[in-house]
């Protein structure tokens, strides 16, 4: 009992050390996102989600700049037209190409849209590079919401949903990395996935466990780490090329603080504009991961990379063996799907 009040001390203390010196930690980086990315992207399509706000929006745009073909992948796609169009002014003020978008409808809390996306884009996509899984949430309100599909939100809209969009989007990827040798699917997850001390995947919508906001994304988030470690080993053992990689962007002020009361959100942005990341920072590890071959180049499976664009060990929790092959076999039997999608 003692020893596990003194590892979860432990690990409070370490997310706290992450939150107040990420900055030092991360002062070797460039501190625009587009930097980190060194080579030319042109011809590659990656497809973002969650590209109107925070990270997402930085992430697509480095991408864009940088050449690539980039699918907005969104749940207004009015706010991404207008990103696009705000684009594409300020390409022509400098005298440089239009960017290169196409805006898609895609709402994580709804299998269906899900589904629907990824047959649309298959039908008007003729590759996919880089599928980044961006999108999340994090309701600090602490409300038990379900989704229209009757999940638990976080458990659907961090994992679930991400989940089902990289399956059925496998074979995109798959003939993509074949021609290539580099295609890639990347989860942005969180260093707070640390707090879950095990999936209980008999209960994973806390239907019966008790419910806190804070738990189940931390819960959401080790699914994450877990589902990439299941979906490397099996990629690079049947599709040559093609990996998974998963991330923590560091601590960012984002839109997850819009659940707080009015009067907290201006407080919380007070307190740590100046510790806190910003998003275009935010979005340099998931630039690493989609774009840098070093990141590719290591021999973990499932690799997890820090705010510092580094490779870390994850959570203990994350490394227990057989736990992967345990939610891979969660993950498709709660979408569905076959044992040999891969």
């Amino acid at each position: 009992m003692l020893f596990d009040v003194f590892a979860r001390v432990r690990c409070r203390l370490d997310i706290l050390n992450d939150i107040l010196l990420q900055r030092y930690h991360c002062k070797h980086l460039p501190s625009r996102a587009e930097d980190v990315i060194v080579d030319d992207l042109r011809g590659k399509t990656c497809v973002v989600t969650g590209p109107t706000s925070g990270i997402g929006v930085t992430t697509a745009r480095a991408l864009v700049k940088r050449g690539a073909r980039v699918v907005l992948a969104c749940r207004t796609p009015s706010k991404a037209e207008a990103l696009v169009e705000r684009w594409t002014k300020e390409a022509a003020a400098v005298g440089t190409a239009p960017p290169d978008c196409a805006v898609m409808a895609l709402d994580l809390d709804s299998l269906a849209s899900v589904e629907a996306f990824a047959k649309a884009f298959q039908q008007r996509e003729k590759r996919l590079d880089v599928l980044i899984n961006n999108a999340g949430i994090f309701d600090m309100s602490g409300a038990y919401v379900r989704t229209s599909d009757g999940r638990e939100q976080h458990l659907q809209a961090n994992f679930l949903a991400p989940a089902l969009l990289t399956m059925t989007l496998l074979n995109a990827l798959r003939k993509t990395g074949a021609e290539t040798g580099d295609a890639r699917v990347v989860f942005v997850s969180s260093k707070l996935h640390e707090l879950c001390t095990g999936l209980n995947l008999s209960d994973m919508d806390f239907k019966r466990s008790s419910y806190s906001s804070q738990a189940a994304y931390a819960s959401s988030k080790l699914a994450e780490v877990l589902f990439v470690k299941a979906l490397d080993a099996r990629l690079r053992a049947k599709a040559p090329g093609t990996r998974a990689l998963v991330l923590h962007p560091g601590n960012i002020v984002t839109g997850v603080v819009r659940t707080l009361p009015m009067w907290l959100q201006s407080l919380y942005k007070i307190l740590f504009e100046r510790i806190l990341l910003t998003a275009d920072q935010g979005a340099r590890c998931s630039l690493y991961c989609a774009t840098r071959t070093e990141a590719v180049a290591s021999a973990t499976i499932g690799p997890y990379f820090t705010s510092e664009c580094e490779e870390r060990t994850p959570s203990k929790y994350a490394l227990v063996e057989g736990e992967a092959e345990k939610l891979w076999r969660y993950t498709l039997k709660e979408l569905g799907l076959e044992d040999d999608i891969i």
